[in-house]
């Protein structure tokens, strides 16, 4: 990034999995890429809800010519919660057995170990706490990301994060039925303001 170009954050998100007929996590990274907080630019991708095809799609993503050098890798997806969830780590292999979108499990795939986030969730969480609450909506920090795809997505992340040394984030968000996407876009909007600038 030159001293001209204003910080590009990457944000992914996925479409319908399972019983989830619109997963807002798709549509508010598009929206991020529509409508960025002032001077950030942000590029998003929608991943597969496959075990076998985030890891492939997200390196393409991030290794892709114009988004050299990010200063955010931030993933979104839906939990079946009505609160936004920081999660913290990412597990070694899946654990879940729900079938992807393929029909297949991720049970005995392996990444070799466990990630932590670099990001301090903490702080984080203080810092976006007026927002939430002015927008009604709770904010948890998590130490499980569930086992399934979003797990997996946040393992291949935390690496790629490391190898950019860049900061990686996973950002779980509530279903439509309990808050629309508009009304979860500006939270979402002030964790990508708040990371892309330090």
């Amino acid at each position: 990034m030159s001293a001209s170009e204003p910080p590009l954050v990457l944000v992914t998100g996925f479409g319908p999995f399972l019983d989830v007929q619109e997963n807002p996590s798709g549509a508010l990274a598009q929206a991020l890429e529509a409508d960025p907080p002032p001077g950030i630019r942000v590029r998003h991708r929608v991943l597969p809800v496959t075990f076998e095809g985030v890891p492939r799609a997200l390196a393409e993503f991030v290794a892709a010519p114009e988004h050299a050098r990010p200063t955010l890798l931030l993933a979104l997806g839906v939990h079946r919660g009505a609160t936004f969830r920081l999660e913290q780590n990412a597990r070694a292999e899946p654990t879940s057995d729900k079938p992807d979108t393929s029909g297949a499990t991720g049970l005995g795939l392996t990444a070799g170990k466990p990630r932590t986030t670099q990001v301090d969730v903490f702080a984080l969480a203080r810092e976006l706490s007026a927002c939430s609450l002015e927008l009604g909506v709770g904010l948890e920090i998590s130490s499980d990301a569930g086992g399934y795809v979003c797990d997996w997505t946040y393992q291949h992340l935390l690496r790629l994060g490391e190898h950019l040394s860049v900061p990686a984030l996973f950002l779980h968000v509530p279903p439509e039925t309990a808050h629309a996407v508009d009304h979860q876009l500006p939270f979402v909007r002030e964790v990508v303001a708040r990371l892309a600038t330090r």
